[in-house]
């Protein structure tokens, strides 16, 4: 489901503290247990060769996965990352315009998993070649 533009998640998004490094990041989607952010490649997220820097991708895993928990969380909490792993596919040259797509796999009392997959979109706006997968529990504080 599209969010309003005046959705609050949609105007926290890549707006506090730490994420205000991804610059341009845009919170697209949220259903429950899934969640969809675009970024386009420019220099705040580039690395040294001008693709998208593995740094900023393992933010938007963390960015992106934790939308999607918090919204199957009967209390909406956002939890404490305990692990973050990502495998980096293929590169994301500057000017792409990239989709981050998470979902839940599993939620519990004390912990959640959730798995984000990131694609290049072509000029369509369809997903093409994948550049990063993410997987990432958090321990669900009360």
């Amino acid at each position: 489901m599209a969010l309003a533009p005046d959705d609050p998640r949609r105007q926290l998004f890549g707006t506090v503290g730490f994420d205000k490094s991804l610059a341009g990041i845009e919170l697209t989607e949220v259903d429950a247990g899934h969640a969809v952010a675009e970024i386009t490649v420019a220099d705040p997220v580039q690395n040294w060769v001008g693709t998208l820097h593995g740094g900023a991708i393992a933010t938007i895993v963390d960015d992106v996965g934790t939308v999607a928990i918090m919204s199957v969380d009967r209390d909406g909490r956002p939890g404490v990352t305990t692990d973050l792993n990502v495998s980096y596919f293929s590169a994301a040259p500057s000017g792409a315009r990239v989709r981050a797509s998470g979902r839940v796999l599993k939620i519990g009392r004390t912990l959640a998993f959730v798995e984000v997959d990131l694609h290049l979109l072509d000029e369509a706006g369809q997903p093409g070649r994948h550049v990063a997968q993410g997987r990432m529990t958090k321990f669900m504080a009360t």
